[in-house]
């Protein structure tokens, strides 16, 4: 290595690499354009003594690296930078290691040892919304009221009553809510039911999460939450987080996550959007109003109605800076919140209450709630946002900007690719059946969206490189033929069947019988981790359900009618396990080897063999992957018998998993023990039946 080599090494050692090519040519060339210099002046040429001189003229090594501070990279840079973040602050709040800043927007204060790979990106409402998996667990439902509370508040004061109630009754132990100064959305911590009202009305300003961290700090353990809809979306990622990022929290330097109260109840603000407060400020002194003069703020129809001593005052909208994201959300009522309140679709001095979850609905009990909202003025507002959405999307497009197309989270069976396109699944039929009109319409909108079609082993249809732009289409179109998407994430994946008695002759259950039935009360179901099923028609277990999570197969045992039976031997023959003998004149069955195929039953030219004993042979933990493992084999009778089953396992699996996306249902009763997880499965079973465990015996 020459000197100049050997001092940019020294230089720029340790530079990232892209960093390191970049500076280390930038070096090279002012070294030289140095050298040719001196050498101009000494009229002479350049040469390695010339060289050295001008690279000591640089300084020292040491010197000239601190010229070139790292460059701070973080993952979520392109949503910060592109106009896609929503200001909810979320990110701030995670950071194990409080290194993020939210001054009006998330800032890196400090070199990030992951470059932002971590939970500030995966809690992100605008990397994914997580909508779907979150809706499956939580069971949204809408139940839409009016009312006002006892509290002096805006629009009835019906967010301070229900916070005073959940006060009050030791439902919470604080409140994290907005208060103000000067109208500048201040994050506060309330742990008394008294210092409520002082937080009431409506900011329309950027707010943080700020005081969530002070809650912690303070020994707060239960807090109720009121939050606008990008901020409702970040804090149910949270809640969810091992289910979305598949991995427990990000532990700082310190080795451990960041510590935050837990969050009973999220209660979401209706919002059409909101403004960069100086913009706000500046506005108001345009109209001669000092922002401290106002008493409360209100937005229809495109104006901003400022109320202050005296009267009221309107502002154009259009004369405010809105928050750059904000163009970019399609949730007006914080669809994902416990109970989401706002003025849209009530009388002045009421609120519409939108109740989403058994918590939200404890609303009823804090205060009366009657019936009779205008739901039509909710919705106008809801498709208000969404056209604007796809209005700001369109413009994106044209002009090429970056998107996250945070969206297609909403939707069941979607996922993105590799190379930043999407797959939608569709989740399959029952047994694996279509109908050929149903194949056409798959077709068709592959054809439509430019996709190529992918066959699972699990007998879905995966249409794959679908541009994000086209999601939400692709999925409804899907739909709209009776094609529903799905079967992927940590639910209850499709049923994995074999063709069955009907189609083939080894068959002895009728697999798509069986199918449906599961398919019907299981479809979709929530699992800590990925829940697969199959169903063999027959011992020759082609489907491999020895090593599902749950395993089907039918079995039908022999006798013989001796009788009937002339030793002729045919049983003997087609049996592949060697379980049948021929003595004299009559045959006989060894049941320590005979598997239950029944194929000496269909065999018989005589009718001789006769079925026994006939049902199901269920696996319950099996696994493939990167472990293989058979699971405990039971025998059952009927199919209520293994719906009930199937239904208490995912009961105890569901409550007992010890890491969501990491422990599938085989790692659960291995670590619990196969006799302790099964006795649970017993005691569900005993509940729910109120007599008796009814619960099968294991067979060898």
């Amino acid at each position: 290595m020459n000197k100049l080599d050997e001092f940019i090494a020294d230089v720029t050692r340790r530079m990232p690499p892209e960093e390191r090519e970049e500076v280390a040519r930038e070096l090279e060339t002012h070294i030289l354009d140095s050298a040719e210099a001196i050498a101009a002046s000494r009229k002479t040429s350049v040469n390695d003594e010339v060289i050295r001189e001008a690279i000591s003229r640089m300084g020292s090594p040491e010197k000239l690296a601190r010229m070139y501070p790292p460059t701070r990279k973080w993952k979520l840079e392109g949503i910060v930078e592109g106009g896609i973040c929503a200001r909810c602050g979320t990110c701030a709040v995670i950071c194990p290691n409080n290194i993020l800043r939210f001054n009006g927007r998330p800032e890196l204060k400090d070199e990030c040892l992951r470059n932002g790979h971590g939970m500030c990106f995966e809690v992100c409402p605008r990397v994914s919304s997580g909508k779907y998996q979150i809706g499956i667990r939580e069971n949204f439902r809408e139940d839409i009221l009016h009312g006002r509370g006892a509290a002096r508040g805006q629009d009835g004061g019906v967010v301070t009553s229900f916070l005073r109630y959940l006060l009050e009754n030791d439902r919470i132990d604080g409140a994290i809510v907005v208060g103000h100064e000067k109208w500048k959305p201040v994050s506060m911590v309330v742990q008394s039911a008294d210092d409520l009202e002082g937080t009431s009305g409506s900011k329309y300003s950027i707010s943080t999460l700020e005081a969530l961290k002070t809650a912690s700090e303070l020994g707060i353990e239960r807090v109720a939450i009121v939050a606008l809809p990008c901020q409702i979306n970040g804090l149910r990622k949270l809640q969810y987080f091992p289910y979305l990022a598949k991995h427990d929290p990000e532990l700082g330097r310190a080795g451990k996550p960041v510590k935050l109260p837990e969050i009973r109840y999220l209660i979401g603000l209706f919002c059409t959007e909101k403004f960069e407060y100086t913009d706000l400020r500046d506005a108001l002194m345009d109209e001669g109003i000092d922002i401290s003069d106002v008493k409360k703020f209100d937005i229809r129809r495109g104006e901003m109605v400022v109320h202050v001593d005296g009267g009221q005052h309107t502002i154009e909208l259009s004369r405010i800076g809105l928050c750059e994201g904000c163009r970019l959300c399609r949730d007006f009522d914080a669809e994902l919140a416990d109970v989401s309140i706002g003025s849209a679709g009530s009388p002045d001095g009421y609120s519409t209450v939108i109740i989403r979850t058994d918590r939200g609905a404890e609303i009823r009990e804090a205060l009366d709630l009657v019936e009779g909202a205008d739901q039509e003025a909710i919705e106008r507002l809801r498709k208000l946002k969404l056209r604007r959405f796809r209005r700001e999307l369109e413009k994106r497009r044209e002009r090429g900007d970056y998107i996250s197309f945070y969206w297609t989270s909403d939707y069941p069976g979607v996922s993105e690719r590799a190379d930043g396109t999407y797959f939608i699944r569709i989740r399959a039929h029952p047994a694996g059946w279509y109908r050929p009109d149903e194949i056409r319409d798959i077709i068709s909108v592959a054809e439509k969206y430019g996709a190529e079609i992918k066959i699972t082993n699990r007998g879905s249809y995966e249409l794959h490189r679908i541009v994000g732009f086209d999601v939400e289409d692709a999925v409804s179109e899907l739909n709209s033929a009776g094609l529903l998407t799905g079967s992927e994430g940590p639910l209850v994946r499709a049923t994995l069947a074999c063709p069955g008695k009907e189609n083939c002759g080894s068959g002895i259950i009728d697999t798509g019988e069986i199918c449906t039935a599961i398919e019907e009360r299981f479809r979709e179901r929530p699992a800590p981790y990925k829940f697969k099923i199959a169903v063999s028609g027959c011992p020759n277990k082609c489907m491999r359900p020895q090593i599902h999570d749950i395993g089907v197969v039918g079995v039908e045992f022999p006798q013989t009618s001796e009788d009937l039976c002339n030793g002729c031997g045919r049983c003997e023959e087609v049996c592949k396990v060697e379980a049948v003998s021929v003595r004299g004149e009559t045959s006989y069955t060894s049941y320590e080897l005979c598997v239950g195929c029944g194929k000496c039953i269909k065999s018989c030219p005589h009718s001789a063999r006769e079925v026994k004993d006939e049902g199901y042979v269920v696996y319950i933990g099996g696994k493939a992957g990167r472990e293989l493992r058979e699971g405990l084999s039971m025998r059952m009778d009927d199919s209520d018998e293994i719906l009930n089953c199937i239904d208490a396992v995912l009961d105890v699996y569901g409550r007992r998993a010890d890491k969501p996306q990491r422990e599938r249902l085989a790692a659960t009763m291995k670590r619990l023990g196969e006799n302790e997880f099964m006795s649970e499965v017993m005691e569900v079973l005993k509940k729910k039946k109120g007599e008796g465990s009814g619960y099968p015996d294991t067979t060898e």
